[in-house]
């Protein structure tokens, strides 16, 4: 049986549509079989496909498409040429299939020929193929050990050959790495200069020749990286030096005090190397910061960085505390600058040109002025004077530390002399508030002593002198009153303790004599006489307190000259000196007595008042007044009474005491008479007002501090007198006279004998209209001198004028 597998049409199937498929170059183009359709009608006959056997071989052979070209064939033909088309297609492919089965035919036994012979060299091939592959494995099996020799030499001459080359690598790279290493080890144990050096001699030395490995350009860039960290790593321990030395500044300074003081005390500098900056903390991390920074070439940098930060530093340093209410605060603060400067001071000694000395003064001269502000502002908050003398002890340490240290102190002075002057003030105000506490327990009485040791235990409080007093009897009195030696001791003691602020601040003995003399003149001037000022102006003493009062300060005023003694014996200058300050005692005391002696005029002047407020005269009387007017005997036995009440009163105040006393009382009873709501006077009024005067003039003659011929009472009534006679006498004729009123009438004021004749009428108001020519007449005299009265007043104003 034939196969018509490959070559025959399936059944049913259309011999156009198999004839299309085997035909080579695929299908036709629309275009091939719009052209071939117009030509097949016009060549082909009558018969049924005859014109379609031209176009159908073209379309088999055409190579473009099939589908075009039947659809050109099928629009243009119509319905009945497209089935004559199918027609011929049909019988086109039965002859083409006829044809390949003819071929097929012919061929088919060479083709089964040839497949046999195949069949039968294959046979032979797999046996060729056997032998040869059981050659090949011969072959290979004999040939497995000597390839396996060969890969062994092979890999042994190039283990040699790498073991060779790695040696060789070795030797150069081994001393780079170890290198290295070993700087990556000092880095660990912090030695940055021997680091430094390794770095210096890896780049220049090893790193050349192992050059064109990869490690070493990664070396290359590393060692610039390491000594970066090597100077970051300086410049830390750098920064923890000065964050070390700022919070040990306060123990360095107060190890420094320390070493001054027991220096002081042995009297030998045996500790000058003790407890200084050096042992407190440890400087060489700034030493190898700065040594690393010069190797690598920016020391300048270290130094600028070391000055900021410790100009910062001193400036937190310098800065006081909130508050500064204790010794502890004010050590505190000393303390910190001291140690402060104390590094300052190693610094520069042991460094080479890390500092400049003028850059070190000039921070000390700025230190200086703000410590000048922080003690003049804390210490003026400060009302105790114990603490300030603390104070002042330990500025006198922090200046002989500082000045050991090299520094200039010398203004420090200037700041002790502030202390000194606050110092001064505080004990000022002490010593006010003490003298007002003796005052006011003061009796006002003289201090009287029973036996010798009463007398005794008063001189060892106040030397008093006196040999009258010393022979005395018992028991006796001294003149001044308790206030006295306990105001002497006070002072006393007042000086003592400013000859102790002053004793170690290294000045001479004048100096020290005249700062102590002046604040002796400040005590006495200042507080003592401000206190009792305010006790005789405000205390409402009495006139027997009063009269003390001005006693005691007569012994004040002697007691100076005892202070001066005794400045004198501390001081240990001479008391003769014409250069030395002087106390002011003597003038002092005299204000004060001055001031005493004043009150007590005032406080007689209002007890007169008092009496002369009491006086109710008629001007008009119809009678005759026989004796003086009462108030006048009850003044006048006041005074006496007060006046002998008054024996401790020296001689002289007592005298000028008197004096004024009277001579108020003769103006005021001038005032009384010529007083404006007095409206009408008569002759017998102004008798009347003259047996006062009268009495007055018997009191000032027969007062007991009055001495024989002694003129300087007789005058105190006298303008009184005067204004009282020339109504009594009616002698306006003489007053009138230049000569003659400057005989008799020398003190009466032309507008007192104005004033009161204006008042002057002898006659009653109901008479007036009915005057006689004798009252017409004393009116016409009284009105020319009134007049002659106003004239003398308007000359007198001119001559003034």
């Amino acid at each position: 049986t034939q196969p018509r597998s490959f070559f025959s049409m399936s059944e049913g199937g259309s011999g156009a549509g198999s004839a299309v498929s085997l035909a080579p170059g695929g299908a036709g183009s629309a275009a091939a079989a719009s052209a071939a359709a117009p030509a097949a009608a016009a060549a082909g006959g009558n018969t049924r496909g005859g014109r379609y056997n031209l176009l159908i071989p073209e379309l088999v052979s055409s190579d473009n498409q099939l589908g075009s070209a039947l659809r050109t064939v099928f629009e243009e033909s119509g319905l009945n040429q497209a089935e004559a088309f199918s027609h011929a297609l049909e019988e086109y492919t039965k002859r083409v299939d006829a044809e390949i089965e003819r071929m097929c035919n012919k061929y088919y036994q060479g083709f089964i020929d040839s497949i046999d012979e195949l069949l039968k060299v294959r046979s032979s091939a797999m046996d060729l193929k056997s032998m040869i592959s059981d050659a090949n494995e011969a072959l290979i099996e004999s040939g497995k050990v000597l390839l396996q020799g060969m890969e062994r030499l092979t890999q042994r001459r190039a283990v040699q050959r790498n073991i060779i080359v790695s040696i060789e690598c070795l030797s150069n790279c081994l001393p780079v790495l170890r290198l290295f290493c070993r700087v990556n080890t000092q880095l660990q144990q912090r030695r940055f200069y021997p680091a430094l050096k390794t770095l210096q001699e890896l780049d220049t030395v090893h790193l050349p020749k192992v050059s064109r490995y990869t490690f070493a350009k990664f070396m290359k860039e590393k060692i610039p990286v390491m000594r970066s960290r090597v100077k970051q790593m300086s410049f830390s321990e750098l920064q923890d030096f000065l964050a070390l030395v700022r919070d040990r500044c306060r123990d360095i300074g107060e190890a420094g005090m320390l070493q001054t003081m027991r220096a002081q005390s042995l009297e030998s500098t045996e500790f000058s190397g003790d407890h200084g900056a050096a042992e407190l903390a440890d400087f060489s991390p700034l030493y190898r910061c700065l040594h690393i920074y010069e190797v690598l070439g920016v020391r300048q940098e270290c130094e600028m960085y070391y000055m900021e930060e410790r100009v910062k530093q001193a400036a937190l340093v310098l800065k006081p505390p909130n508050r500064m209410d204790s010794m502890r605060s004010y050590k505190d603060y000393f303390y910190s600058v001291l140690g402060f400067f104390m590094v300052e001071d190693t610094v520069l000694n042991t460094t080479h040109n890390q500092l400049s000395r003028t850059w070190v003064d000039d921070l000390w001269d700025t230190a200086l002025d703000k410590i000048a502000g922080v003690v003049r502002e804390q210490l003026a908050k400060c009302k105790t004077a114990s603490m300030i003398y603390e104070v002042k002890q330990l500025i006198v340490l922090f200046n002989q530390s500082l000045q050991s240290f090299g520094f200039n102190v010398t203004r420090l002075f200037e700041i002790l002399i502030q202390v000194r002057d606050r110092y001064t003030d505080v004990l000022l105000a002490q010593a006010t508030s003490r003298f007002l506490q003796f005052f006011k327990e003061d009796n006002f009485a003289p201090v009287a002593v029973e036996n010798e040791e009463e007398y005794q235990a008063v001189l060892s409080q106040y030397p008093h002198e006196d040999r009258v007093l010393q022979e005395a009897a018992f028991p006796k009195s001294f003149p001044f009153s308790a206030v006295v030696p306990k105001i002497y001791c006070e002072v006393q003691e007042f000086i003592a303790t400013i000859v102790k602020f002053v004793e170690d601040l290294d000045l001479s003995h004048t100096d020290m004599d005249d700062m102590v003399r002046r604040s002796a003149n400040a005590v006495l001037t200042k507080a003592l006489n401000g206190v009792m000022c305010t006790v005789v102006r405000d205390a409402n003493l009495t006139l027997p307190q009063l009269t003390q009062f001005s006693v005691n300060t007569t012994s004040l005023e002697a007691a100076c000259v005892k202070l001066e003694s005794y400045i004198t014996s501390i001081t240990h200058t001479l008391e003769d000196d014409t250069h030395i300050t002087r106390l002011h005692g003597a003038s002092t005391f005299k204000d004060v007595r001055n001031a005493a002696e004043d009150q007590i005029f005032s406080v007689l002047r209002r007890q007169i008042d008092m009496f002369l407020d009491l006086a109710d005269y008629d001007w008009t009387p119809t009678e005759p007044k026989a004796d003086s007017s009462e108030f006048i005997f009850d003044l006048l036995a006041y005074l006496t009474t007060i006046f002998a009440s008054l024996t401790n009163l020296p001689l002289a105040v007592a005298r000028t005491a008197y004096f004024n006393t009277c001579k108020y009382i003769s103006s005021q009873m001038v005032a009384i008479i010529t007083d404006e709501k007095i409206k009408r006077i008569n002759m017998l009024g102004i008798q009347a007002f003259a047996l006062d005067v009268e009495t007055c003039e018997q009191y000032a003659d027969s007062c007991p501090l009055v001495a024989e011929n002694d003129d300087m009472f007789k005058g105190v009534f006298i303008q009184l007198r005067q204004l009282v006679d020339i109504f009594l006498k009616w002698d306006w004729n003489n007053y009138f006279d230049p000569d003659l009123r400057q005989k008799k009438y020398a003190y009466l004021k032309a507008h007192h004998a104005q004033a009161v004749l204006e008042k002057f009428d002898e006659y009653e108001k109901h008479r007036f209209a009915f005057k006689s020519a004798d009252e017409k007449k004393k009116d016409k005299e009284k009105e020319y001198i009134l007049k002659r009265l106003k004239q003398m007043q308007a000359q007198g104003e001119a001559s003034e004028a």
